[in-house]
């Protein structure tokens, strides 16, 4: 009787001090947490939007138009890749849309949470921050007003889209 008190004292303390608590502290990222390829999977705006002009609007520019299923993300040591669709708003009103593919690459850095990109486009550097999380396997960053404007080209159009304030991408490795 007493060895099977001493065995169940022992496995109790065992499992008891083998648990560790969780610990929901989050952890901080680093640039090796971020390295691979990424895929968009959503591309949210602030407010619902018709890229394709079919008089349906969505939040997730995804569902407007197929130009984003090819843009990716890859960072790899202290380089980056990124496809995205230079968009081009055509037609009487603005309301064709056309996209091609464009590459660009440039160096990056990740701390605290901030991935900063500098890109060099004939002969001009641009350096881009963005906060990121990081959720499992979905990198989420937001860009600003200022930004959607660049990337979308829209400070000259009379486009409807023109007014979009934030664009959140979402990429999956």
């Amino acid at each position: 009787m007493k060895l099977l008190k001493c065995v169940s004292t022992f496995l109790v303390s065992f499992i008891l001090l083998g648990c560790s608590k969780d610990d929901n502290t989050p952890q901080a990222l680093s640039q090796s947490d971020i390295q691979g390829g990424w895929f968009l999977v959503e591309l949210n705006a602030n407010e619902p939007t018709d890229l394709n002009n079919d008089g349906i609007s969505n939040t997730n520019l995804r569902l407007e138009t197929d130009c984003f299923s090819s843009m990716a993300l890859n960072f790899e040591n202290d380089t980056y890749t990124f496809i995205y669709p230079k968009l081009d708003f055509r037609g009487e009103n603005n309301d064709e849309l056309s996209c091609i593919d464009t590459l660009n690459t440039g160096s990056y850095s990740f701390e605290n949470g901030t991935l900063t990109a500098t890109t060099t486009i004939d002969n001009s550097t641009t350096t881009e921050r963005v906060s990121v999380q990081l959720d499992n396997d979905r990198l989420k960053f937001t860009i600003t007003r200022t930004q959607v404007n660049e990337y979308l080209d829209l400070g000259t159009s009379d486009n409807e889209n023109a007014d979009l304030e934030t664009l959140e991408f979402i990429f999956e490795k």
